[in-house]
């Protein structure tokens, strides 16, 4: 099962005021960062928007897909866990500005209106292993159709789905190692399992003896 590691991946942070104006289509983070080796809450949603501040992190994440030729049967895309544990998280599709660099006009690279789903939900986040996504049927076609294959990791309840359910005082996060994390066991994974390649026919060759076909077909071109 070959393995890929990020070419690029880092965390995004937008600060605002009001849910629309922090989740919402068109906006752009406060900052982007891919220089860290772990975060201890880098996927969050904090909304306490009756005082005027809210807070939304998100992970962005890059992997080259263009020695990939054929669909693979399965791919699980893993991320380490570390420390908060209390968000539940899926990964979206998304479309960079650039491959290989992130910027903060990437916080909008994906459709919030009709998410293209590359993972399925993890609702029991592991802070001291690797938390397992198993990519969808989008995101295997797309391991194939791109040659950079992005996501944007995001808090699944809210900030996914753009609807914050408690402004009075939600706070989810969880936490994570990034590419840079010094230990390699730690660091993002995608793996897949190659396509099934159909076996070449053989030639066969009769030195001497007899040859007997008990069923099927012999044919000779």
């Amino acid at each position: 099962m070959p393995d890929l590691s990020p070419t690029i991946d880092g965390r995004g942070l937008k600060l605002g005021s009001t849910w629309a104006n922090t989740t919402g289509d068109g906006v752009d983070a406060t900052s982007i960062n891919t220089a860290t080796k772990f975060w201890n809450g880098g996927i969050n949603a904090i909304d306490v928007s009756a005082f005027g501040s809210t807070q939304v992190e998100r992970y962005f994440v890059e992997f080259d897909t263009s020695e990939i030729e054929a669909e693979p049967q399965d791919a699980t895309f893993k991320l380490f866990g570390k420390n908060a544990d209390s968000a539940d998280v899926i990964c979206v599709q998304a479309s960079f500005a650039s491959a290989g660099a992130l910027v903060v006009g990437d916080w909008d690279s994906w459709n919030e209106s009709s998410p293209v789903d590359y993972t399925d939900e993890i609702t029991s986040w592991d802070d001291g292993d690797y938390n397992e996504f198993t990519i969808t049927a989008a995101g295997l076609a797309a391991m194939v159709s791109l040659d950079e294959f992005q996501m944007i990791c995001l808090e699944a309840d809210n900030d996914y789905t753009q609807v914050s359910s408690n402004n009075a005082g939600l706070s989810l996060s969880a936490g994570y190692y990034t590419r840079l994390a010094d230990d390699a066991a730690n660091q993002p994974v995608l793996s897949y399992t190659a396509a099934a390649v159909a076996a070449e026919p053989r030639a066969v060759k009769v030195l001497s003896g007899h040859l007997t076909v008990k069923s099927g077909q012999f044919i000779i071109n």
